[in-house]
């Protein structure tokens, strides 16, 4: 290797190093706004020139939005969710995880208007998957269906969903049999649906409040002991 060629490479190296340096301290200066309430700040951060090149229009976007929502600016925070549903981001998954984590945030709350924007935006994404299982939620939660356990059941089996959307669709299974009066296998799916999550999920809070609803425990063993008194 060339002097000239090791010094290139170094230079692109250290040109690499400070751009993720300086990502890192704009992400710290977003957080830090956002935990101290200051959420003009986190606006002000997120429009600015720099902030967009190099954390990109999708991350600037994302911060606006949670700062309007806790600012509790209704008016602005819809105009902002309109603006990211319309929006071409430069990577496509960014706007499908968007809408998907939306609509669930939304969903869990029963906010009906909001879940149907990003519903109809899920719908235009194309991906069979994604909508199928996202109306499938819609219909349990939004207009309190009970007869989807089957359906849900069999994607489960044929593994057609992993991950978060598993979870989902195991929360969404416990909530019907919750409503038909099923406690046991409720508990057992709010349990199965808990192990698919990340500890920080939005799922989690709400799983936890059904189980405790129910009179019972989180942990999967304790589970599984108490049906076996109960037998």
């Amino acid at each position: 290797m060339s002097a000239i060629t090791a010094s290139v490479i170094f230079l692109l190296f250290a040109c690499y190093v400070g751009v993720q340096v300086m990502k890192n301290f704009q992400l710290r200066q977003l957080n830090g706004s956002l935990g101290r309430k200051d959420y003009e700040t986190v606006e002000k951060l997120a429009d600015m020139p720099m902030f967009r090149r190099l954390l990109g229009e999708y991350t600037c976007d994302l911060y606006k939005l949670r700062a309007l929502y806790l600012a509790q600016d209704i008016a602005r925070f819809e105009d902002m969710l309109h603006h990211m549903i319309a929006a071409t981001y430069k990577n496509p998954a960014d706007k499908k995880s968007f809408l998907e984590q939306y609509f669930h945030t939304f969903l869990l709350k029963e906010n009906k208007k909001y879940v149907d924007w990003l519903l109809e935006a899920i719908r235009q994404t194309g991906d069979e998957k994604l909508m199928r299982y996202t109306e499938q939620a819609y219909e349990v939660v939004i207009n309190q269906r009970n007869d989807l356990i089957e359906t849900m059941d069999a994607q489960i089996d044929a593994k057609q969903y992993y991950g978060f959307r598993l979870g989902v669709i195991l929360y969404m299974i416990a909530k019907q049999y919750e409503r038909l009066g099923d406690e046991e296998n409720a508990g057992i799916n709010y349990r199965s649906a808990k192990v698919c999550f990340p500890p920080k999920s939005i799922y989690i809070p709400a799983i936890r409040e059904s189980l405790k609803r129910l009179g019972q425990p989180e942990d999967i063993q304790e589970g599984m002991r108490a049906q076996a008194r109960r037998r």
